[in-house]
């Protein structure tokens, strides 16, 4: 028992998206009336059919069928020759079944998709853009890419200037685009293009684009810089007759309250400028150093009394020059109390080892001058108004040290005395 299958055509031809026939004869060779299934095998049975699909035989008996191929137009189809067989499957003798071999040839096909990403770009040096191209096609694609415009106002830099691109994939390229002159300011000029994507037929799929080009200066940049000018002359104008005209009278109105008033001039020391007549503490921008407070604006200590009027010296000329040292260490008097009017105008702070802590110059228990140890090594003051000590008054030196070791600040006072 078994069947006996004879192909009309052993060779046949087909382009993707055709069909191709091709007529099977089957035989039965059993002896029993039998029933054949027909079928293609190989890759072409996935897009193969008969026609009857089935044939009824009666012993010795002969059947046709047509077989026909149809390829589908995609990339999923293989070109190239493929084998292919025909089958007769027997019903009742599954073993006598019979196999018939061709060669089916699939074409190629093309179908390239290409697009520019973004099409229209803006810059004022340059733009860049992607060139996507899919190959839609059964066969491998070869495209050279360019790029021109019609004014030749563009220079074209494309990376890479050709892909390759497998049946069913994508492709990528990027498409730099450069004005052939820039300028500065003005209006916005758009550019036009073209990208041509050629493949292996010459038949160039061709894409338009554009390039806004714009100025190098934005056009926001000039009223930007207007109005920061605007903005600076008016804080100028702001500070010049609001700001510094009140800072200058709260620290007029401050100094007053304070108790003195600032000269209009005075000789500066090596501390810097002078402390007022009678004890007065030097104005704050004049301040020896960071920390030091001298004069009567400094709360006194405990128990101390309020200073007493003092008179208005008379002519410096006129005195005999007096001078002395006192010290808080005992190497030294901390006190001296004068025989006559003392007018003292230089004073000479030393703190020579650094000590922290806090000094404090007196008049019969009136804090004249605090200062801050660690602020100073060596400070200096010269008096244009001189401090009046009267007759029988005493200047007293106190020190307070904070950190170890010999507590040896001194102060040195010079001036006259007049009978």
């Amino acid at each position: 028992m078994g069947a006996l299958v004879t192909l009309a055509s052993k060779a046949l031809e087909v382009v993707p998206g055709a069909v191709v026939s091709c007529t099977v004869i089957v035989k039965n060779t059993g002896t029993v009336v039998d029933q054949f299934t027909i079928d293609a095998l190989g890759d072409p049975g996935a897009f193969a059919s008969a026609e009857p699909p089935t044939l009824s035989l009666f012993p010795g008996a002969e059947g046709s069928a047509v077989v026909s191929f149809a390829p589908p137009r995609a990339s999923s189809t293989p070109a190239g020759a493929l084998p292919f067989g025909i089958r007769a499957r027997s019903q009742e003798d599954p073993a006598g079944s019979a196999v018939e071999e061709g060669v089916l040839t699939v074409g190629t096909f093309s179908d390239t998709f290409a697009e520019l990403v973004p099409r229209s770009s803006r810059g004022s040096r340059g733009a860049s853009h992607e060139l996507a191209v899919d190959n839609r096609g059964n066969a491998r694609l070869n495209a050279s890419i360019t790029a021109a415009d019609p004014d030749q106002l563009l220079g074209f830099d494309v990376q890479p200037p050709g892909l390759v691109v497998e049946p069913g994939t994508a492709g990528f390229a990027k498409v730099r685009v450069t004005p052939a002159k820039r300028f500065w300011r003005g209006q916005p000029k758009t550019r036009p293009f073209k990208v041509a994507v050629a493949g292996d037929d010459g038949r160039p799929i061709v894409l338009d684009g554009s390039m806004l080009q714009e100025a190098i200066l934005p056009r926001w940049l000039v009223p930007a810089l207007l109005a920061l000018l605007g903005l600076l002359v008016l804080a100028a104008l702001l500070w010049a007759l609001v700001l510094q005209p009140a800072i200058k009278s709260a620290a007029t109105q401050a100094l007053a309250d304070a108790g003195f008033t600032p000269k209009p001039s005075a000789a500066a020391g090596a501390g810097g400028a002078s402390p007022a007549p009678g004890g007065g503490s030097p104005s704050p921008a004049a301040s020896p150093s960071p920390g030091a407070s001298p004069g009567p604006g400094a709360s006194p200590s405990p128990g101390a009394s309020s200073a007493p009027p003092t008179p208005a010296p008379g002519a410096v000329g006129n005195g005999v020059p007096q001078d002395g040292r006192l010290a808080a260490d005992g190497s030294n008097p901390s006190s001296a109390t004068f025989s006559s009017t003392f007018y003292m105008t230089d004073l000479v702070f030393a703190n020579p080892n650094g000590r922290a802590g806090t000094l404090q110059l007196l008049r019969d228990g009136f804090v004249l001058i605090t200062l801050r140890l660690e602020n100073f090594r060596d400070l200096d003051f010269h008096y244009v108004t001189p401090i009046v000590i009267q007759k029988g008054q005493k200047l007293n030196f106190t020190a307070s040290c904070t950190s170890s070791g010999a507590c040896d600040p001194s102060v040195y006072f010079s001036g006259f005395v007049r009978p």
